[in-house]
């Protein structure tokens, strides 16, 4: 079916990590967090308006970053691991990084599809106090896959949707 949408991308309606729906995130959503390329600027003696070349030595990364405000035990395990205590306490695993599949659904029907997500903890977020309410901050990295495919896939709505994990 044909992408009938006006491309326009927004809100995040859901997001699945190695299959499992995470808790909720704060009303900022998922922030860019990416690295820009780097490039190496080649100039010569004998040209003086600027460089001859430029070559690149870092083509950068997409990331995303986001607070998780829903800080019960199974959603922490589902997302960075741990343990779920049988007072339903959660106890942190000793490095908090996972890697697996993650999907964006958004508000507008699209679908960001990221085969190989690392996520990792990014501290506490928001505070304790009576103005915010407080959250793990998260990085999601959008590692190239063992079998060398994209990245990621950005899914219009109506588009036949991948498998789900």
């Amino acid at each position: 079916m044909a992408d009938t949408s006006n491309g326009i991308i927004y809100g995040v309606a859901e997001v699945t990590f190695n299959g499992k729906v995470i808790g909720y995130m704060d009303e900022q959503g998922m922030q860019p967090s990416g690295n820009a390329p780097t490039f190496l600027d080649i100039y010569s003696a004998q040209l003086l308006d600027g460089p001859v070349d430029s070559i690149m030595t870092n083509p950068g990364s997409d990331a995303f970053t986001f607070n998780m405000i829903q800080l019960k035990a199974e959603n922490l395990v589902d997302v960075i691991g741990g343990t779920k205590g049988a007072d339903d306490s959660w106890t942190p695993p000793s490095t908090m990084v996972a890697t697996g599949p993650m999907k964006i659904k958004t508000h507008s029907g699209h679908t960001m599809s990221i085969p190989n997500a690392r996520i990792s903890k990014n501290g506490f977020q928001n505070g304790l106090n009576m103005s915010a309410v407080f959250g793990f901050g998260f990085r999601v990295d959008m590692l190239k896959p063992a079998d060398g495919g994209d990245r990621y896939k950005l899914i219009p709505p109506g588009a036949a949707q991948e498998p789900t994990e």
